[in-house]
């Protein structure tokens, strides 16, 4: 091939390469993308995540389907999400269990957050608040301590083993005493329902999920949990601050990751319409009122705040002593 053949086909191929790069762009996404939810339908993560799908699909022009693979503290969704394509078509959401705490909780974890998937972007933080069927004699946290430390002691739900609210009452059972008996449950609309009959005697959960009920006399709130301010939805109700248990006032987030090996553009593609999704009206709108606060990060402050939440919780972890097969 003589030089000046050469010169005209590099000519060609570098006239041709930002056309196909803008090809294999236009490409994404190219079908149906899949939003992994690790929790049964009806909890918070699952209404939030429905608000963004719709959300997402109109930005993305395809739908976005919310599936829910519940189990094992987030291991089944992971597991699931990593046999599939890096492709950008499946995301899998998430919050402080399986993005952070799982690494300290599980000594055979089947992955690795950071090796695995690639964080995307923080969703939004989270206030939660401890409560306590309406019905029931503990009014204060003073008398939930009193009542842990009766002879019957007292029973509390968490919507799975390992999850934040686990995790925290074992972290209050150490601060206050007594006999606290954890009660696991696969999801947080099953563990409400049983504390508003009764069934068990405190929960902590996410303000976003139990504010209506406080507001409507089914649950009572003891403390607000993961704010310096008490919620101005709940302005009789004090903070763990003000309770004097300020290392207890950790809040809860959410945030969504994807396969690792996702092509770094389908990365920034996905990143700038999940943060506009999570900041838009609609999702104000549904749950502005309850105690939550959108807070995207980039993939590389997200992976860094995801290492930091696994550093903090692995020493809570190792102080409680709770540890899973």
């Amino acid at each position: 091939m003589n030089s000046k053949r050469r010169f005209l086909l590099s000519a060609l191929s570098a006239a041709l390469a930002p056309c196909a790069w803008s090809q294999t762009q236009a490409k994404f996404p190219s079908r149906a993308i899949t939003w992994v939810v690790p929790y049964p339908a009806g909890g918070f993560g699952d209404a939030l995540s429905r608000v963004l799908a719709q959300q997402l699909t109109l930005s993305l022009k395809q739908p976005v389907i919310v599936e829910n693979k519940p189990g094992a503290g987030g291991q089944i969704a992971a597991a699931y999400v990593k046999q599939l394509p890096a492709d950008g078509h499946t995301l899998f959401y998430g919050d402080i269990g399986p993005f952070a705490m799982n690494t300290s909780l599980y000594p055979r974890l089947s992955y690795d957050v950071q090796k695995d998937f690639i964080p995307l972007t923080r969703l939004l933080t989270s206030a939660l608040v401890l409560v306590v069927p309406p019905n029931s004699p503990i009014k204060s946290l003073a008398d939930l301590q009193k009542a842990a430390k009766s002879d019957k002691g007292l029973h509390y739900g968490s919507f799975g083993v390992g999850s934040q609210p686990h995790i925290w009452m074992e972290m209050l059972k150490r601060e206050l005493g007594g006999n606290l008996q954890h009660v696991a449950y696969k999801g947080a609309a099953p563990a409400l329902q049983d504390l508003m009959g009764g069934h068990i005697d405190a929960m902590l959960d996410v303000a976003a999920n139990s504010l209506p009920h406080v507001r409507e006399g089914k649950l009572r709130a003891l403390a607000v949990v993961g704010t310096d301010k008490r919620l101005s939805q709940l302005p009789q109700v004090p903070t763990m601050g003000e309770l004097g248990y300020a290392k207890l006032n950790t809040p809860g987030w959410t945030g969504v990751v994807l396969r690792q090996g996702t092509p770094a553009a389908v990365v920034e593609q996905l990143h700038a319409a999940v943060v506009k999704a999570i900041q838009s009206p609609e999702v104000m709108e549904r749950f502005g009122d309850f105690a939550v606060t959108p807070a995207p990060q980039s993939p590389a402050e997200f992976s860094q705040f995801i290492q930091s939440e696994t550093d903090r919780w692995g020493q809570v972890i190792k102080a409680v002593g709770v540890t899973l097969d």
